[in-house]
């Protein structure tokens, strides 16, 4: 169990560091002071759960206090100075499939894999995985994500985020709307628990921001496709449904990735730093959220997508897990128009 607890506390930071949203939403099932979800209800997994929240059922529970009402006097957020909404749409059209195999040490705990779609300034992204280590003995989890919105000069400008997860004893599906850049609702099944101690999230704190999956792969855009470290010079906002917090990504340098194998990427890569500033939504002193906060040596490596000025991730470095290092690294990808993907 300590392997998952590690494995868990990667937590929402992960998936934007990694792109690999899925990864980081497990920390909902991390308690400082037990095992994964031993301080919530468990319910009978449901091994077909994939993407949209159940239209039946329990009603959802709606998180508290939130954020539908746009602040009057709110001034433009300084990580994201310019409203999605009003910035002109991008010209992009394009689709691509992206398969990361992510290892946690000496563990491979398996495969994940994002598909995208850019086209006439709306995007769509889908993703699927499944981890497990020593053949699921010891941990197991599967889930799935998807997010859509507006693809603009400004960043992406998300209408929906929705996740699922099972580790085979809980499930958890939760749902996110936006509307002009604003956070509108949060809907999560079961109801949660508040965090021990939790910082909470106010409805400040949720202007201007992007979920983990837009995050991730719509943020980076440069019409430099030689590994352009200007990717790297950005703020992130983030909010997860549970969390809000920063990602501070600064240039590193640049790097040619060689590969062999049929689909693989080969070619310049922006290799940034990545800072993770925590802001709210997870427990005041969680010792998983303290050690991203101080981790120093947490990479993204960011490649270009042929024909398109979109950059994403190609690999991933999270130093310092309880003694493990966990990486993503993009084993095939697709690169293609609107409609269809082909091999690169």
């Amino acid at each position: 169990m300590r392997v998952a607890r590690h494995v868990m506390s990667l937590g929402a930071p992960a998936a934007l560091t990694l792109g690999i949203a899925a990864l980081a939403l497990i920390s909902l099932d991390f308690w400082p002071d037990g095992d994964a979800g031993s301080a919530r209800a468990e319910i009978q997994a449901d091994p077909d759960m994939r993407g949209e929240v159940p239209d039946e059922g329990p009603p959802p529970f709606p998180i508290e206090g939130l954020y539908k009402d746009r602040p009057e006097d709110s001034e433009p957020s300084p990580t994201m100075p310019t409203t999605p909404s009003a910035a002109p749409p991008v010209d992009t059209s394009a689709s691509f499939v992206a398969v990361y195999n992510v290892s946690l040490g000496r563990f491979n705990l398996g495969n994940f894999s994002i598909s995208g779609t850019v086209r006439d300034g709306q995007y769509n992204l889908r993703g699927a995985g499944t981890f497990s280590v020593l053949k699921g003995w010891v941990f197991n989890w599967q889930g799935s994500l998807g997010g859509a919105g507006a693809a603009t000069t400004a960043g992406p400008n998300p209408t929906t985020y929705s996740f699922s997860q099972t580790d085979g004893k809980y499930s958890e599906r939760l749902r996110i709307s936006f509307g002009d850049g604003f956070v509108q609702s949060v809907r999560i099944w079961p109801k949660p628990r508040p965090y021990p101690g939790e910082i909470k999230v106010t409805k400040e704190q949720v202007q201007h921001v992007v979920d983990p999956l837009s995050g991730a792969f719509l943020t980076a855009r440069s019409a430099n496709p030689h590994g352009d470290l200007s990717v790297c010079d950005q703020v992130i906002p983030i909010f997860d449904g549970r969390s809000r917090y920063d990602l501070v990504l600064t240039p590193k340098k640049r790097v040619m990735v060689q590969n062999r194998g049929a689909g693989s990427y080969t070619g310049p890569a922006a290799v940034c730093r990545v800072k993770f500033v925590p802001i709210s939504g997870y427990p005041r002193g969680d010792p998983g959220i303290e050690q991203l906060r101080q981790a120093n040596g947490i990479e993204a490596w960011m490649v270009p997508l042929q024909g398109t000025d979109m950059y994403v991730p190609y690999r991933i470095v999270i130093p310092a897990f309880g003694g493990y290092t966990a990486v993503a690294v993009m084993t095939s990808l697709r690169v293609g128009r609107a409609g269809r993907a082909e091999a690169r």
